[in-house]
């Protein structure tokens, strides 16, 4: 292998997944627009890792940034296997407040970006295998108050995974991964998860009774990479709260 790119490396879901191929002596690429943010996780790589870690900062709505990002990992690595595209943000109101600007911006970081990087991927792949992971939401299929931005965001990616895993078989796979009630720090703020309250409404629909690990994640998405006859496929990690 010759490395992973993780977008949006240093927070969340993205952090956990870089730290996870670091310590399993992998080369990442991992983008960021916090400097501060990507020193912190450098060196918690370096300190708990095996791998590689190359940070560079882009910014995934804009193409000549992420042609960039490849680049630098074709420079440095020989080129790249494996994309996962975690870059997002939220900026949740009720539809009626939501503004233009919040909506492209969250419209554009994760739609968007998930669309470039992904065309970017395949573009210097050459005659290699690969693997495209893109980041869902259960709301993206059932909807939820105060995210019609997010939702429709996550309804678009995973109807551009099964898009994308026809055109680009069998040369590379792409599959979704879709967590929800997953201990991050977005997740503990939108659900006010640090108080008693907060936590119990959020345990109420999870049958397995628990949130979820950055484990569970990183877990499943060493199934999914290795899952060699697996393309266009949704994997939930979320405890049962959803079920489809």
């Amino acid at each position: 292998m010759n490395a992973i790119v993780i977008t949006g490396g240093t927070r969340g879901l993205g952090a956990a997944l870089t730290q996870h191929f670091i310590a399993k002596g992998h080369n990442v690429v991992m983008n960021y627009r916090d400097p501060d943010a990507a020193e912190r996780m450098k060196n918690v790589c370096e300190s708990h890792g095996v791998g590689n870690l190359t940070a560079f900062q882009a910014d995934v709505r804009n193409r000549s940034d992420v042609q960039a990002l490849f680049g630098r990992a074709s420079e440095v690595y020989g080129g790249t296997d494996v994309l996962i595209n975690c870059a997002g943000v939220n900026c949740d109101a009720p539809f009626l407040e939501l503004t233009d600007k919040s909506w492209e911006t969250v419209i554009d970081t994760h739609l968007k970006g998930t669309f470039i990087c992904s065309q970017e991927f395949v573009h210097q792949i050459a005659d290699r295998n690969g693997s495209i992971i893109n980041l869902g939401a259960a709301c993206g299929i059932q909807g939820r108050k105060n995210g019609a931005n997010f939702c429709s965001a996550k309804g678009g990616i995973l109807a551009l995974t099964k898009c994308m895993a026809l055109e680009l078989a069998p040369q590379i796979r792409v599959n979704c991964l879709t967590p929800s009630a997953v201990d991050t720090e977005e997740v503990r703020e939108r659900y006010s998860l640090d108080t008693s309250e907060g936590l119990k409404n959020v345990l109420s629909g999870i049958p397995m009774n628990r949130l979820g690990a950055h484990d569970d994640v990183t877990h499943m998405v060493d199934c999914i990479l290795g899952a060699e006859f697996t393309t266009g496929t949704t994997f939930f990690v979320n405890g049962g709260e959803f079920l489809r």
